[in-house]
């Protein structure tokens, strides 16, 4: 889909507060990657031709511009509405809410109106260019982003609800078209509460954790966190009054986006600021987590090769044929039709999917998705998980030979210190790198860690049910078992034990020594992790050398930051020597890549082959 944007100087005579706002807007859309064209008086004549259906043209209002003066633009908006492009009329003051003759029976986008609600003042202009740019988005990228997405907003009541109650009311009157979700308003009476809860937890865009000093406290906390990171929804972590994030079990990430003081709600100037910055990175979060999706669609395109077609490009719907295999006599192909998302799909998705492919014959429509999700079907359309779906066409197609017990693999790492966006893409790669893993009958091994552990024992718990804790390998040492906590770990994982040396970094020496050098290990995975001034002190580098004295394997993921991408730069800066036998193709995509469920398979393919000669 096309955008395109008529110069405010163009229909305006006093056109400076217009500029400013069409500024942002343009520079909001061109960081996400819209074909935008900006429309003036020197090319208005060849922009009129590459009008399409399927364009949005962008016109600004003026309440006493002479018919005369705006004579080329009413022709390119004729010639719009004769295409089928929808027209998006823009008005910059109250005087101007009615578009030019052609197309005055549209509705503006009323900024004036926009700031009004919000009882802000020019000064705000560039909010609402970013509110209007993501309703843009929003028809631009139907599958990565929606405007009446759920936002879940989890709290704890004994001293988040007033709180809470704010936000919801506010994101209701700045935003109308989204869809914030309370327990206490959006549960009905007589309803199981948490099944409704887990319900929209899972059809949720996002998870606003509104993080209270008492919200450690909450079992029902633990579980949305758990939840939300295993369904992969992106989480937007706002810290109030300095809670505690230490006595958290299980962190979204090493610390929260966004900071606050309880007394800020209670002041509606800064509620309005705190609330349109809340649906600013909760979006930015969306679309981070959606960009994921491009990797799947290589991913997919090279394992069906001509087998798959693109049916439409803009709403990435495809098209599989491929024979049956294992029957005698002669049949018809699989037809299956899916649809990629990056943003969660729903119920009307899925009826609009039918309508589109209503006259397809087919044995299957499928709905996937890179958030994590279980297999469902709703309207005669399976729901799945990328990942899932890829897993088991693969085996479908190869037969592929799963890992051989007593094979492991050792995941390294920590929460860097970045910029909080983007520390949710090391959570991402966590979960996909040990899912992929267990998956393919390999085990999960790991030095303990009060972030990671929660996570893989879920994960293990998830993939397989019956056999979880055969799936993980915990290595500790008594330098850090307290209480009962040995008890706790043989409950959830094989756990070993390192006998405490003289110092905390001898002993963490010893049980790396112990986790790696071993002839079960078959690969080191790197990602993430502090970068310290002493570089003889970073644990990353450490268990590298311990891996590589062994002759097992390393692979460093680079785009999560921290000391990994430190790390893989300068192995990449000596050609990958001395780091594995793999291609430099592979290691430069682990640099890179974020598609980590694809960087995982490929991982362990190369394993795999290597264990064959």
């Amino acid at each position: 889909m096309k955008i395109f944007i008529i110069d405010p100087q163009m229909t305006m005579t006093d056109y400076f507060t217009a500029d400013e706002f069409n500024k942002e807007v343009i520079k909001e859309l061109r960081s996400y990657g819209v074909e935008l064209y900006e429309v003036n008086i020197k090319n208005i004549g060849r922009m009129k031709v590459s009008l399409s259906n399927d364009a949005i043209v962008i016109v600004y209002n003026e309440h006493d511009v002479s018919e005369q003066e705006t004579g080329d633009v009413k022709k390119l908006l004729l010639k719009a509405l004769e295409k089928g492009a929808r027209i998006w009329p823009v008005a910059i003051d109250r005087r101007a809410r009615t578009p030019m003759e052609v197309i005055s029976d549209k509705q503006s986008y009323d900024v004036w109106e926009q700031l009004r609600c919000r009882d802000l003042d020019g000064k705000y202009l560039g909010t609402i260019a970013k509110i209007f740019s993501r309703k843009l988005v929003a028809r631009v990228f139907p599958t990565c982003y929606c405007e009446e997405g759920e936002i879940f907003l989890s709290h704890r009541r004994l001293d988040g609800e007033e709180i809470t109650a704010k936000i919801y009311d506010k994101i209701l009157m700045q935003a109308k078209e989204s869809t914030p979700f309370r327990d206490v308003v959006n549960v009905k009476v007589g309803d199981a509460a948490q099944e409704v809860i887990d319900k929209v937890m899972e059809s949720s865009d996002v998870f606003v954790f509104l993080h209270t000093p008492k919200s450690a406290e909450s079992e029902w906390i633990l579980k949305e966190l758990r939840f939300a990171l295993l369904r992969n929804i992106p989480i937007l972590w706002v810290q109030i009054d300095n809670a505690d994030i230490n006595k958290l079990k299980m962190k979204p990430s090493d610390k929260p986006h966004l900071i606050y003081k309880s007394e800020e709600f209670y002041c509606d100037n800064q509620l309005v600021e705190i609330v349109d910055t809340i649906l600013q990175k909760a979006f930015e979060l969306v679309m981070d987590r959606s960009n994921q999706i491009l990797g799947y669609i290589d991913l997919l395109d090279n394992m069906f090769s001509n087998k798959l077609k693109v049916v439409d490009k803009g709403k990435m719907i495809y098209h599989i044929s491929i024979k049956r295999k294992g029957y005698h006599y002669p049949q018809r192909n699989i037809e299956q039709y899916y649809q990629l998302f990056g943003r969660t799909p729903t119920l009307e998705d899925a009826e609009k999917l039918n309508e589109y492919l209503e006259k397809c014959e087919c044995d299957s429509i499928a709905i996937l998705t890179n958030r994590v999700v279980s297999s469902s079907k709703r309207e005669n359309v399976v729901f799945d998980g990328i990942q899932d779906f890829c897993y088991h066409w693969n085996r479908y197609l190869s037969e592929a030979k799963k890992g051989s017990k007593q094979m492991e693999i050792v995941i390294s790492g920590a929460f860097p210190d970045s910029d909080e966006i983007y520390k949710q893409s090391l959570t991402d790669a966590l979960i996909l790198f040990s899912k992929s893993i267990i998956w393919n009958g390999y085990e999960l091994t790991f030095g303990a860690h009060p972030t990671f552990q929660e996570l893989f024992y879920e994960v293990a718990k998830d993939v397989d049910p019956q056999d979880y804790k055969n799936k993980v390998n915990m290595y500790i040492s008594r330098w850090f078992l307290v209480d009962d906590s040995e008890k706790e770990y043989e409950d959830k994982y094989n756990l070993h034990i390192s006998e405490k040396k003289e110092t905390l970094a001898l002993s963490l020496t010893e049980m790396r020594r112990n986790m790696i050098q071993r002839k079960n290990v078959k690969a080191l995975v790197c990602l993430g992790g502090k970068i310290k001034p002493n570089k003889n002190e970073e644990g990353i580098r450490e268990e590298i050398k311990l891996a590589r004295e062994w002759n097992i394997p390393v692979f460093i993921v680079g785009s999560v930051g921290g000391c990994s991408s430190e790390v893989a730069l300068e192995y990449e800066h000596n050609g990958w020597e001395g780091i594995n036998n793999a291609s430099k193709e592979l290691n430069k995509a682990f640099l890179e890549g974020i598609d980590y469920f694809s960087m995982a398979q490929e991982m362990l393919s190369y394993i795999s082959s290597n264990e064959k000669i």
